[in-house]
């Protein structure tokens, strides 16, 4: 019996590894673009890739108000109807080149301040 436990325990922990080193780069892809013209947010919106900020939030955090839903938003640095990038990175290979490279029309969203304003967010919803 002890040896059985003992592969569960690894099995689950290899899990969990696999699971943490496929999320750390998921992050990565909710990506947004600051300079739009109406051409180019035209094309987005009609695209499966793109999705908006509130949606998003109403999928992950069932149950938040539009409320709580906007204070996510002006955390993460973004509107609720800002479409975020959800299927793949963009100019990703250009962050590898130090911390002042990249493209300044392509912004991530700051997760950390989204995590942090979770609690506030349902607070304002259970008022």
């Amino acid at each position: 019996m002890n040896r059985l436990l003992r592969r569960a325990l690894m099995t689950g922990a290899g899990a969990v590894a696999i699971v943490g080193l496929a999320a750390a780069p998921a992050n990565a892809h909710f990506c947004f673009k600051t300079n739009l013209n109406a051409i180019a947010a035209q094309g987005m919106a009609g695209s499966a890739n793109w999705v908006p900020f509130g949606d998003l939030a109403a999928e992950f955090l069932p149950g938040l108000c539009e409320a709580g839903i906007e204070h996510l938003a002006t955390a993460g640095g973004v509107r609720t109807s800002t479409l975020i990038n959800t299927h793949g990175t963009m100019a990703g290979g250009t962050l590898k080149k130090g911390a002042d490279a990249g493209t300044p029309s392509i912004s991530h969203l700051n997760f950390d301040a989204i995590d942090a304003a979770v609690p506030d967010a349902f607070a304002l919803c259970a008022g």
